[in-house]
């Protein structure tokens, strides 16, 4: 099968080259698409308040409605990081490629230090090269892994990339790398199964006994301060709040994670203390703010990419919106 692929390749020229790719063409659609909406809802959700007008056309799908908000939106504030966020998922789900990498590309001018838009701003660049994988759009996935190497998007078209170059066994071990790494269930792990068992059976690779059984996981890069609850308070603030009524004892436990962001804003080298507040703002249902937590913590390490790779695991693994 792989030597007919290259004859048909050097007969045919660029149209036979694309047929080579069939499957991951098909794929880019279904799994990159899955990973880019799984990555931009928690956008979504900070960037269009509930009850808004833009909010409600994006939750509908009214992009015709929701499009030429963002567009007047920032155009009144080309700095809104967010705003661009949204105007290039926006676009990117009407088919408008091109212009959904332009928007993603401003963004990641404004937040240089947030994966998922390079990442996402890749996807849309090789989409709108209507079969090829061109320069710009390998520089942006490279540009993501470096800041995440977690990056799922990043990583499933590093995969694409190598089988367009007709390294289709590297191919195949990227995408079952990144299967490992896969949250059960999520969007795009299906199709990810049925493309890595495609090209697999057509390059005739032996994939028995690599390919992990549905329902796994891995998270060795999680650290234990993604396990831990809310700061625990001392002995004595424990007997304390034993006799206080339940509305003061919540109320002490915010301010106990208030004095953590606190601390945090004035010594902000302490990515564990990062990952704690993050865990708390979730555990206390204030996800914005969890949010924020994960941006400052990014901003704090934008240097240390050992650093940054473990506080972006930990922002996945708690449910960060956005991480």
């Amino acid at each position: 099968m792989g030597e007919s692929r290259e004859s048909d390749a050097g007969n045919n020229g660029g149209l036979a080259r694309y047929a080579l790719i069939a499957a991951a063409a098909i794929a880019t659609f279904s799994i990159g698409f899955a990973i880019a909406r799984g990555d931009d809802r928690g956008a979504a959700e900070s960037g269009a308040p509930e009850g808004t007008a833009q909010a409600e056309a994006m939750a509908s799908g009214d992009f015709d409605v929701a499009i030429p908000r963002l567009e007047a939106r920032l155009e009144a504030n080309p700095e809104d990081e967010e705003g661009w966020s949204l105007l290039g998922l926006s676009y990117f789900q009407t088919g408008r490629y091109a212009d959904a990498a332009r928007a993603y590309g401003r963004a990641s001018e404004l937040n240089p230090t947030l994966a998922r838009y390079h990442s996402a701003r890749g996807e849309a660049l090789a989409l709108a090269a209507n079969g090829d994988f061109p320069e710009a759009a390998q520089q942006a996935f490279a540009r993501a892994l470096e800041l995440d190497p977690a990056d799922p998007r990043a990583r499933y078209f590093e995969g694409v990339r190598k089988d367009m170059a007709g390294d289709h066994a590297a191919a195949i071990d990227d995408w079952i790398a990144l299967l490992r790494d896969t949250p059960a269930g999520a969007p795009w792990e299906g199709d990810l199964r049925r493309l890595i068992a495609q090209v697999s059976e057509e390059e005739g690779i032996d994939v028995s006994g690599r390919v992990p059984p549905p329902g796994t996981m891995a998270q060795s890069n999680v650290p234990a301060a993604a396990t831990q609850g809310i700061p625990g308070p001392t002995p004595e603030q424990m007997r304390s709040a034993s006799q206080l009524p339940q509305g003061q004892q919540e109320m002490m436990i915010e301010n106990m994670v208030n004095g953590l962001d606190e601390r945090l804003s004035r010594n902000p080298d302490d990515a564990d203390g990062w990952i704690m507040l993050m865990r708390s703002r979730m555990q206390l249902g204030q996800t914005s703010q969890a949010g924020n937590a994960w941006r400052r913590a990014r901003e704090a390490f934008a240097g240390n990419s050992a650093q940054l790779e473990r506080i972006n695991a930990s922002a996945r693994a708690l449910g960060v919106p956005g991480a």
